[in-house]
């Protein structure tokens, strides 16, 4: 019966009596045929990442089966909430924007996107899509007959692969599972030489009680396996969630990303776009600019350190009086991180931090003309040993610090003594200034990747052994990041760092640039060696969480460094993270 209600619906689509709606963005679809279990979630994920990584705003549509709450855009991982296949994406593609909700397209104009990916969207017929892929497996149920799968423009052979940790081998499995077809993932465990002495299947979606999984762990075996997206529904962390990779065949994949790439590069340049292009500056103006930041160049490169000191103090001092909602926003920081102190204590505070950023942009200014090994000298490193154990373990080294001293000076130093160096930078919207300071970067041999192309290159980085430059500490869209303590309070902080470092097996090291009067020094603090941390550790959550102490302590030791005029708790009020999604 449903087989015919579908052939019947896809007839009258393509007859013209029913409509699609078109979105002025592509959609790409990923459906099948059959009644569950053909590897969707994992193909969408693969799918997501793969244009995510290309720069494209991602956004993913889907109904959320099996949740509880309203829908919008999934903003934590609450499975009870958003659903289990959601939570599973935004968790593997944090960058991605998974919107939940039965009317998708209401959905896709509320929340725009440079590209939709239509979850389970083969039956789907109310919006027109770019791209209609359609994953073939066998299964005992369908939703429509073979035939079907001539309307698909690719159709994907279900090749999953399952990341299996090494731990698990030589020991006694159980494992459990609530899919479609549970029966594909025990066999594919035995398929990898796991030793499953027991199993137990569910339905799919199914929501385990305390009393379910106390009775699985009562099973004799020496661990206990399942899938990730059971495992999203579980906060055991003693149960191993095998990952499962949806393989996608090259020619496929490039022509996925042509259409989306196309197609978004299309709706960006018509006024009809979701999203307009910002349009460039005026070319005077940039002159002018340019200009300006010539002639204070010259002026600070024949100044003393005393001086330079001196100028900058009064560059911050100006900035607090011209920049008055930025101060206004950084006391508000200052009182919620800080209620304890008093108003003179935390004005005390800001007036030093105006102060001592204006330093440091005079003193980056010099520094940019300096040659390498003069900028080597001006600024130490403590404890370099750090770094350079971390490299010599291979598989790179995730370098993390802060808006915090001299990260500028910092960045300038490491790259003057390791040569395999990767960082991250948006590009500036004055052309002739940024083609300045991409000759001051090449100097250095370091490679500075656009940020909004930037996890392929640093992911190849660090299978490299390059040391990858990160400051998480600034605010990110809801749909970019996860809510974690930062200073006492639940900030909207990326993933990417803890993501890549346990990804690649990389050592994560954190550093400091401590000004000195007119010098600094570099300060390595101890590393986390990701190897050596537990499965509850190595979660994004608590690696995170993790990394955001470590930047806290600092700021907490000398408040002052820090910059406090930033929005860095921006949409974490009540109700503010949905109009952040949609900005």
């Amino acid at each position: 019966m449903i087989t015919l209600v579908n052939r019947l619906r896809r007839a009258l689509y393509r007859a013209g009596v029913l409509k699609a709606q078109r979105l002025p963005v592509p959609v790409i679809s990923v459906g099948n045929i059959t009644m569950g279990g053909a590897g969707k979630t994992p193909a969408v994920i693969a799918i997501a990442r793969a244009l995510s990584e290309r720069g494209l705003r991602v956004g993913v549509l889907t109904r959320g089966y099996g949740r509880s709450g309203d829908g919008g855009p999934v903003e934590s991982l609450d499975p009870d909430r958003f659903g289990d296949e959601p939570v599973l994406i935004k968790k593997n593609v944090p960058n991605a924007n998974v919107i939940v909700g039965v009317n998708r397209y209401v959905n896709a104009i509320r929340y725009p996107c440079d590209v939709f990916i239509l979850d389970d969207g083969f039956q789907h017929l109310q919006i027109h899509r770019d791209l209609d892929i359609v994953i073939d497996a066998p299964a005992r149920l369908h939703r429509e007959s073979r035939a079907a799968m001539q309307h698909a423009d690719i159709v994907l052979t279900r090749d999953l692969r399952l990341s299996i940790p090494d731990t698990l081998r030589g020991k006694r499995v159980f494992a459990f599972a609530g899919l479609a077809n549970n029966d594909q993932f025990f066999e594919a465990l035995r398929r990898e030489g796991l030793n499953v002495v027991g199993t137990r299947g569910f339905a799919d979606h199914h929501r385990y009680s305390t009393q379910e999984i106390a009775a699985i762990k009562s099973e004799p075996a020496d661990v206990f396996i399942t899938t990730e997206k059971d495992a999203v529904k579980i906060s055991d962390p003693s149960i191993v969630a095998v990952p499962a990779e949806m393989i996608i065949p090259r020619e496929a994949m490039e022509r996925i990303i042509t259409t989306a790439s196309s197609g978004a590069a299309a709706s960006q340049a018509a006024d009809g776009g979701l999203r307009a292009r910002r349009p460039g500056k005026n070319v005077i103006v940039q002159a002018l600019e340019y200009a300006a930041y010539r002639a204070v160049a010259r002026l600070v490169s024949r100044v003393s350190d005393d001086g330079l000191q001196r100028w900058g103090a009064r560059l911050g001092r100006l900035a607090r009086r011209v920049l008055r909602r930025r101060d206004r926003l950084a006391m508000r920081n200052l009182m919620n991180v800080f209620p304890a102190k008093s108003e003179r204590e935390r004005r005390a505070i800001l007036n030093a931090s105006w102060t001592h950023f204006g330093r440091e942009a005079l003193g980056y200014i010099r520094l940019q003309n300096m040659p390498l090994d003069q900028i080597a000298a001006r600024c130490p490193f403590v404890h370099a040993e750090i770094l350079d154990e971390a490299l010599a373990r291979g598989n790179g080294a995730v370098l993390i610090s802060a808006h915090y001293g001299g990260w500028e000076v910092a960045g300038l130093a490491i790259m003057s003594r390791f040569k395999n160096v990767r960082t991250v930078a948006r590009r500036l919207d004055n052309e002739i200034l940024e083609r300045d300071l991409a000759r001051i970067r090449a100097r250095t041999g370091a490679e500075v990747i656009d940020r909004r192309k930037a996890a392929r290159p640093l992911m190849r980085g660090l299978s490299e052994n390059a040391v990858i430059i990160l400051l998480p500490d600034q605010s990110v869209l809801p749909r970019e990041g996860m809510l974690v303590p930062f200073l006492g309070r639940s900030a909207w902080t990326t993933p990417a760092p803890a993501k890549m470092a346990v990804r690649a097996g990389s050592t994560i090291v954190f550093a400091f640039c401590i000004p000195d009067g007119a010098r600094h020094r570099l300060e390595f603090e101890d590393p986390i060696r990701v190897d050596q941390l537990s499965e509850a550790e190595r979660t994004d959550e608590a690696l995170t969480t993790r990394i955001n102490d470590v930047i806290s302590r600092r700021i907490t030791a000398r408040p002052e460094l820090w910059l406090w005029m930033h929005d860095r708790w921006k949409g974490t009020a009540p109700g503010e993270s949905e109009r952040s999604n949609g900005e």
